[in-house]
């Protein structure tokens, strides 16, 4: 079968995390504008429907004690689509198993992929040069002789109107009691997206709340971020909103933020969809892995030279070491320092500081 005809039915399968689905977005658009939004379905876990406007199957991996019945359902509304060509850039097995066991004729993956003998055609993810992931995603479509490059790379948000609008009166209302009345306060008053967490333990910046402290940070307004709900006295100038908003909240705050300020998660990419000036600490994991922001204003800061990091791909739930130097040692004083350093730089290109 030729691949891209323009009149097939295609199928992406994509059921990684957050920031793995963000970044695969543009292969989505791509799809999407050679093949019609009507023809191009995609199977990811359920917030994909909150942040994408493209055809959603909701497959939701996170019901351990469920998964045999999700994919069974999600294999049947597969079936009914009938696609003709699928694309699995997901390094999954069950997404693999997906593909073939949909009886899919033209299944495209990377060779990586555990399973990958289950692919019709494959392709190398990683190569020996340097790459965001954004770039290793967007290989899947080399077998359909679709290119990507430059502003095609870049991730795209959905951000619901009307969420928009509810958080644009939030932040009117929050600069109004910080006596943000004329444009040229607006422009000292910075809002920032504050996102210290991950579902990965060791990502978490343990230091958060001694940073948000310190008087340097005064002449800001933070907006804490964050699935579960943070306790304890927060300064004046820190809305405590962790716990109480949905994804499609958080959207709206990034693109309505000044400055987002986060660690190596998936809303740093939401940021970058955005273009937003990201501030971003790495702890066990490091930049060269592909995942750091695509801003065009940003900073990554890590603590380099640690002879165990980086420990994982993902960086585990706990320091395997104990110690958590990665995170421990970017103190809230050192933090701060290159935080207003970054804020105040008219440089608009890539830096890292790294602490040695």
């Amino acid at each position: 079968m030729k691949i891209s005809t323009k009149k097939e039915k295609v199928l992406l399968i994509q059921t990684a995390f957050l920031g793995d689905f963000v970044l695969t977005t543009p292969v989505i658009k791509k799809l999407s504008h050679f093949y019609g939004d009507d023809k191009v379905f995609v199977v990811a876990r359920p917030f994909a429907s909150e942040i994408s406007n493209s055809k959603i199957i909701s497959f939701d991996k996170d019901k351990k004690s469920k998964k045999i019945f999700e994919f069974l359902n999600t294999l049947k509304k597969i079936i009914s689509i009938k696609p003709q060509i699928a694309f699995v850039p997901h390094l999954s097995a069950t997404s693999s198993l997906l593909a073939f066991s949909s009886r899919i004729p033209v299944r495209i993956g990377f060779e990586e992929n555990p399973l990958s003998f289950l692919f019709t055609h494959k392709i190398k993810k990683y190569g020996g040069k340097f790459e965001h992931e954004v770039e290793r995603i967007s290989k899947i479509l080399i077998p359909a002789g679709l290119y990507m490059k430059g502003d095609e790379l870049k991730p795209e948000v959905f951000v619901d109107q009307n969420y928009l609008s509810k958080w644009e009166k939030f932040f009117y209302e929050v600069k109004k009691n910080y006596g943000v009345k004329k444009n040229t306060d607006k422009e000292k008053i910075k809002v920032v997206a504050f996102a210290p967490f991950s579902n990965w333990g060791t990502k978490t910046w343990v230091c958060y709340k001694e940073f948000l402290q310190t008087n340097k940070m005064k002449d800001f307004i933070f907006i804490l971020l964050g699935q579960k709900e943070e306790t304890g006295n927060f300064p004046h100038n820190v809305i405590n909103l962790s716990g109480k908003t949905s994804l499609k909240d958080v959207v709206a705050i990034i693109k309505l933020s000044d400055i987002f300020f986060g660690v190596d998660n998936g809303l740093s990419h939401i940021a970058s969809s955005f273009d937003k000036p990201s501030f971003v600490i790495f702890g066990p994991t490091i930049p060269e892995f592909g995942f750091f922001p695509l801003s065009k204003k940003f900073q990554v800061i890590e603590v380099s030279e640690l002879e165990c990091k980086p420990c994982s791909p993902h960086g585990p739930q706990v320091c395997p070491k104990r110690h958590f130097s990665c995170m421990k040692e970017l103190t809230p004083e050192l933090v701060g320092f290159l935080f207003l350093k970054f804020v105040n730089s008219e440089n608009n290109l890539y830096e890292n500081n790294s602490q040695n």
